[in-house]
């Protein structure tokens, strides 16, 4: 009886320390969790106003951090504010539209780490993603017509610049392609790898005087670039002669076309000029080439400038490639509208010497051949034309 008594006492005295360690347990954790919500918001990051990034800059370097002056950055944000501004103003502190601006035109032209620019500007890490995904969204549909569309007047323009600047007639822009390393998409296999040795998005472009005229974003790095532009809307129209381009303009007495010039990873045909190819060319052909490779550098010049003022380019971007081509088509119409409102400070470029170079209008005999001869007839024409008197250059 005795024995029943003491055995039922210590059950009673361990359950009694059991609850009372379980009652322990909770008033700790409420403790704790009372503490986690002592501040709804990190202190650090409630001084963004007043010891952020942004709040410290002074105009001497606004140039170095945002590759534009104060008042382009002013006037870009008048037309993208309306689509930064929060869908609710129930915070005090929320992040205005100027400092989000601030925070993706640094990331972009720095290409740095999000968690570094989340710490000097004072933003959580996981709130920088948003917004270098909504600012550069906002980029692509407020600047989307810095590319304007290809029409007769636009070409005429383009073709009119070409011969001034670079002496090349009938030219309305170049084409050429770029790779943007981007990291690895979760199952992709070899998509995305291209022969460069990463993964990445290309970017086949047709520029004219350093702007970006035609920009096919978001293929898959192992595609090729005439792969790219043929699948291309645009690519399709050009190929199969589509567009409404100029009226063929004579030279030397020879109606000839209006194309694009590119390298030997595009075919030639009746809209795309690309140079003689073979190790016994002859000095006609080889002048020939040197003209265009001197009219098509303006593309590489546009990417140059592209990856130096835009470095977010030249990095591995490290997000999803739908972000990376949000991220890559901004930086494009960026270049395009900088070049607009401020080209000698944006470009620093010194452009050649411009040459009056006259068309000869004596008449030639037309094309008698084969429909397929006829790119080749074209480009046999222009390179009787750049080694005539009158194409002759003063350094020639």
């Amino acid at each position: 009886m005795n024995n029943n008594i003491h055995r039922r006492n210590a059950i009673l005295r361990r359950n009694a320390v059991i609850v009372a360690a379980i009652a322990f347990n909770v008033v700790q954790e409420e403790s704790t969790r009372s503490q986690r919500r002592k501040h709804w918001v990190n202190p650090y990051l409630r001084q963004r106003a007043e010891r952020g990034r942004y709040a410290k800059d002074n105009p001497e370097v606004f140039m170095e951090n945002f590759h534009m002056s104060l008042t382009i950055f002013n006037k870009l944000l008048g037309l993208l504010e309306i689509h930064l501004l929060p869908k609710r103003d129930t915070r005090s502190d929320a992040i205005p539209p100027k400092a989000k601006l601030a925070i993706v035109l640094q990331y972009l032209a720095s290409g740095d780490i999000q968690r570094h620019l989340g710490s000097v500007y004072r933003v959580s890490k996981q709130r920088i993603g948003v917004i270098i995904d909504n600012v550069c969204s906002a980029l692509c549909v407020m600047l989307k017509n810095e590319v304007p569309r290809w029409s007769k007047v636009n070409m005429q323009s383009y073709a009119d610049k070409y011969f001034e600047k670079w002496n090349f007639p009938n030219c309305v822009g170049a084409i050429d392609g770029k790779h943007v390393a981007i990291k690895a998409p979760h199952n992709c296999g070899s998509a995305f790898y291209n022969y460069k040795g990463f993964n990445s998005i290309v970017m086949a472009v047709c520029d004219a005087d350093y702007k970006f005229t035609f920009l096919e974003i978001g293929a898959y790095g192992s595609e090729g670039d005439m792969h790219v532009f043929s699948h291309s809307d645009f690519g399709k129209a050009v190929l199969a002669d589509c567009l409404e381009f100029p009226e063929d303009k004579p030279i030397n007495g020879v109606p000839i076309p209006y194309f694009l010039i590119g390298d030997d990873a595009f075919p030639l045909c009746k809209r795309i000029m690309k140079p003689y190819k073979g190790r016994s060319l002859s000095e006609e052909e080889l002048k020939f080439n040197y003209r265009l490779s001197r009219a098509r550098r303006c593309i590489e010049n546009a990417f140059g400038i592209l990856s130096a003022k835009w470095m977010a380019v030249q990095r591995t971007l490290l997000c999803h490639p739908e972000r990376a081509q949000k991220i890559v088509t901004a930086c494009c119409l960026l270049q395009n509208y900088m070049l607009r409102e401020d080209p000698k400070e944006y470009s620093n470029r010194i452009d050649a010497e411009v040459v009056v170079v006259s068309t000869p209008v004596n008449r030639g005999q037309a094309f008698r051949g084969r429909h397929l001869d006829y790119p080749k007839y074209m480009r046999n024409t222009l390179k009787d034309f750049v080694n005539s008197e009158a194409a002759k250059l003063p350094w020639e």
